[in-house]
């Protein structure tokens, strides 16, 4: 049974929301799956509410949701001028650079050549514009998987995957992607019913950690650390690289 989202910060206008890894935030197919917006309209039923920010089903963290169609269409104007603040903690294989901008295009892979993967994202000259800003804040040994650092990153753009497909590029894909930085039969089996995958694989290294904005004139900001499966792994290094 996946933890239960929580509302981390209620306001009129709008909800903070910290969504588990391993829900859904909307349904996908008509196929009954319980979902964080179905978690919300229990909470506040009778009530217009609307995803400002979305995240994958692994990823777990910080969104933002708006109550009211006013208020859905003002972050959604506010989502397109850039003026939400998104930054993410991501345990990523090896030690980047300690800080950089990743500034390649991305689209799906599969317009530009053959992909098993449909959603698969990947760089593309002269496509989409992606732009990330990232900081290294440790790098440490994880017995397990070596060489990881803890990274944070803050996305410009808003593109499908694109932290993922963004730190692959630079060769530091996150730690236990079934996607990014893998073959592609690591994805393809692990959603084959008729694989049976044991011990059940760790969902990716991402977490949205922190949302900034002005609303009014009011400035909101919220923050949460890593959660308790990324902080175990983390934990779980047995040096401190100098």
């Amino acid at each position: 049974m996946n933890p239960q989202p929580s509302v981390v910060l209620e306001h009129s206008s709008f909800l903070i929301v910290d969504k588990p890894a391993g829900w859904l935030v909307h349904p996908t197919r008509p196929d009954g799956t319980f979902t964080l917006i179905d978690w919300l309209r229990d909470q506040y039923p009778d009530e217009f509410l609307s995803l400002v920010s979305r995240l994958d089903r692994e990823t777990s963290g910080l969104l933002l949701v708006a109550r009211g169609k006013e208020n859905a269409s003002l972050f959604g104007k506010m989502q397109q001028r850039r003026e939400i603040q998104k930054n993410y903690l991501a345990l990523v294989h090896g030690c980047p650079p300690s800080s950089g901008l990743i500034d390649q295009p991305l689209d799906r892979l599969g317009k530009h050549q053959p992909s098993r993967i449909y959603m698969r994202q990947a760089v593309v000259p002269g496509t989409y514009p992606a732009q990330t800003e990232y900081k290294t804040l440790e790098t440490r040994t994880h017995p397990k998987f070596g060489e990881i650092s803890l990274v944070e990153a803050s996305p410009k753009t808003g593109r499908l995957h694109q932290i993922r497909a963004h730190f692959e590029f630079i060769g530091f894909p996150v730690l236990n992607d079934k996607i990014y930085g893998q073959k592609d039969d690591v994805f393809i089996n692990y959603i084959d019913i008729e694989t049976i995958n044991e011990p059940k694989m760790a969902r990716h290294s991402l977490h949205s950690s922190k949302l900034s904005f002005v609303f009014g004139t009011e400035a909101f900001s919220q923050e949460i650390g890593l959660p308790a499966d990324l902080a175990e792994i983390w934990g779980a290094c047995n040096e401190v690289k100098v």
